[in-house]
């Protein structure tokens, strides 16, 4: 294979010359990471990509940490009726600021809804709710910082 099928130098002919008059081409933005390089993130980069973290298994999240820097375990939790599975860091620092998340597929407590909880040890707990506020059930005694996914219906 030539340089013209890996983006050699010169005209190859592997390449469409665009004259001026024609409409530009947009370029997709990409979307913002989550984590910082060295491993924070912060309120705005959880609430501008809320959905990253729905629907992700355990395991996913775990080696999304683990790109991080995160060295993770994992624990039961309290609740005895929680179905809910519980990633907990193991070398948080100042610059990783993830202490916890715990993924639930929904419970008789807030209702039939997925959500993640991000603990974290400066923003403290962040919820992400897979539904709208009315599906949601609370007792009022919240200590999240609560993202719902879906607009109220």
């Amino acid at each position: 294979m030539g340089a013209g099928y890996h983006g050699g130098f010169g005209d190859t002919g592997g390449s469409k010359k665009v004259a001026i008059d024609e409409k530009p081409h947009y370029v997709k933005k990409r979307k913002k990471p989550i984590f910082d390089r060295k491993g924070h993130v912060t309120l705005k980069s959880i609430s501008d990509r809320a959905e990253f973290f729905l629907g992700k298994s355990v395991a996913r999240l775990e080696h999304e940490l683990h790109k991080h820097g995160y060295e993770t375990g994992r624990r039961p939790s309290t609740h005895s009726t929680s179905k809910a599975k519980i990633i907990v860091t193991l070398n948080g620092n100042k610059d990783r600021n993830v202490s916890q998340i715990q993924v639930s597929p929904g419970s008789k407590r807030h209702g039939d809804v997925p959500y993640v909880k991000i603990s974290t040890t400066d923003i403290g707990k962040i919820k992400i709710i897979g539904a709208s506020e009315s599906e949601y059930k609370t007792d009022g005694r919240e200590t999240a910082k609560i993202l719902f996914r879906r607009k109220q219906k």
